[in-house]
């Protein structure tokens, strides 16, 4: 049997990694001596509104090799048990480097890490189309193939209120060219091919939100779009019925990203992922 495993960045509710048949391990959130299980002791809400109270500034670490070898070992029961885990980008986080040191307890082929190279509803993606492969009868290699082929075809794009957190998490990446003028400026970023990338500046929400449309656009045809929201779901749900009107053929869900992806990104937050076409 093949199961799959990602981890709590994805931002999968516990509804639809059950539905899908989908093994998260959690990502830890700390603030100071205090640490909570991603989704498991701290749900978004009560991060973003410890975040504004905080006067400790959050910090983030990955599953130990550890914590995965004892969700794998789980899975495997049987000699026809296999896994495919799909994780964040491993340039945005050490999260793949754990699951690989995991897989490496095992032998060879029973489980399968696939670098996203993404976050949040970019990572959903694959998952989904791993799920959906299992449930045809592919193999493996087959899934394994898919995922890496359809990762390339991943963007997702983040309008941010302030890039403060992001600078604070050390995730900045190519971003870095944000840095300095950016006073009353809010910045548009793209996660590509697991970096953070600049986009744009835009002076307002409203202008921010044009663009993203534009941006959206220009990316067809599309496979699938999904919406994400840190703390005020208004503007996503503005742009998400915009989207509707121009990709009336596809159902386009908003999701709450989650306390380790906020911890980086912040309140205030509109992203948008788009799979294109293959």
């Amino acid at each position: 049997m093949l199961h799959l495993v990602t981890d709590s960045t994805s931002d999968l509710t516990a509804a639809d990694a059950a539905a899908l048949g989908v093994t998260v391990v959690p990502l830890t959130v700390r603030f100071g001596d205090e640490q909570f299980r991603d989704g498991v002791d701290m749900d978004a809400p009560t991060f973003y509104s410890r975040l504004a109270s905080s006067k400790v500034s959050p910090t983030t670490s990955q599953p130990s090799p550890e914590q995965f070898g004892t969700v794998y070992r789980e899975l495997l029961r049987s000699d026809a048990d296999t896994v495919v885990s799909v994780h964040i980008g491993s340039k945005l986080s050490g999260t793949c480097q754990s699951a690989h040191l995991a897989a490496q307890e095992f032998p060879a082929g029973r489980v399968h890490v696939v670098d996203s190279e993404q976050v949040s509803s970019g990572i959903q993606f694959l998952v989904k189309l791993a799920a959906q492969g299992r449930d045809r009868g592919d193999d493996v290699a087959t899934i394994v193939r898919n995922l890496e082929a359809a990762r390339d075809r991943v963007t997702v794009y983040v309008l941010l209120d302030t890039i403060t957190y992001l600078q604070r998490g050390g995730r900045i990446g190519r971003a870095q060219a944000f840095i300095g003028g950016v006073l009353n400026v809010k910045p548009l970023l793209k996660i590509e091919r697991g970096e953070v990338h600049p986009v744009a500046r835009v002076r307002s929400r409203q202008q921010g939100l044009a663009k993203m449309v534009e941006l959206v656009r220009g990316d067809g045809p599309l496979q699938a779009v999904a919406m994400m929201h840190s703390t005020d779901p208004g503007p996503a749900e503005e742009l998400r019925s915009r989207l509707t009107q121009l990709l009336p053929e596809l159902d386009i869900p908003l999701g709450q990203l989650g306390p380790v992806v906020g911890t980086y990104s912040g309140p205030g937050i509109v992203g948008v992922a788009v799979l294109r076409a293959g």
